[in-house]
């Protein structure tokens, strides 16, 4: 009987192990980025690849929580800063939401030393519908990786769900709050946002898997998220809400590699 136990104790620990492999990245390098040299954007690569550059910290983080929260309390103010991420999961394959959100849990609890736990607070947010007459946006291909670039003329997103973009939309300094996703739409999108990016760094070139057709469109670009929104058949729309918030109890910088 006790031979019995220590074998399963030694099959429990090792699935233990070989589950905590597969949750982490091989190798993973941080490092801040440069200003004013590329505009943000974020890529999942064949080989088990996920590229960053001049992505915010708090970004990272919500995706790590599978975009959960957008809105994260006890932050230091060095979370709004921009990083280069180049990391590679062990095994290759390309990732799935699933792995991309569980590797960098790990990596935050790792490198930036994470501990978090959940909060409800009330807060103002936005709902993000459709319009009556429905969404223009191009359903992405099967099997499309997510990535969006930035630019003074659009912002192109190739792969999106609408959970990505509200999580994305709440970032901006004229929105600033949590954006709820209701806007029933499934599955990943292809799309040419007409927004100006007032911190952007150049215009965003149009082979980023947007038809050139889409990606002219966009010179006629808004100044206003809210106006942009309606040009793509979307909206958002304030409401007061109890909200499950993200409440940090320690973080810290993590070196450089």
């Amino acid at each position: 009987m006790k031979f019995t136990r220590a074998i399963l104790a030694c099959i429990v620990a090792c699935q233990s192990l070989v589950a905590q492999a597969a949750s982490t990245f091989d190798v993973a390098s941080i490092k801040p980025s440069l200003p004013g040299v590329r505009p943000p954007d974020c890529n999942t690569l064949p080989g088990g690849v996920f590229v960053c550059h001049n992505v915010r910290i708090d970004f990272l983080l919500r995706l790590a929580f599978h975009l959960k929260y957008s809105t994260i309390k006890g932050a230091p103010a060095w979370l709004e800063e921009t990083i280069d991420l180049d990391a590679k999961a062990e095994g290759g394959g390309e990732l799935t939401q699933e792995e991309l959100s569980t590797r960098l849990l790990t990596l935050f609890r790792e490198r930036f030393g994470l501990v978090a736990h959940e909060g409800i607070v009330k807060e103002t947010v936005w709902v993000l519908e459709q319009q009556a007459a429905g969404a223009k946006l191009k359903p992405s291909s099967q099997g499309t990786a997510a990535s969006s670039q930035t630019g003074d003329e659009a912002w192109l997103f190739k792969g999106l769900t609408m959970q990505a973009f509200a999580a994305s939309l709440a970032t901006r300094p004229d929105v600033n709050a949590r954006v709820i996703d209701n806007t029933g739409l499934i599955g990943q999108f292809d799309f040419a946002f007409p927004y100006v990016n007032a911190g952007g760094n150049g215009g965003a070139s149009a082979d980023n898997g947007v038809s050139p057709a889409v990606a002219r469109r966009s010179a006629s670009a808004y100044s206003s998220i809210l106006d942009a929104l309606l040009s793509v058949g979307l909206r958002l729309r304030e409401e007061k809400r109890d909200t499950t918030v993200l409440v940090i109890d320690q973080i810290h910088r993590p070196s450089e590699n």
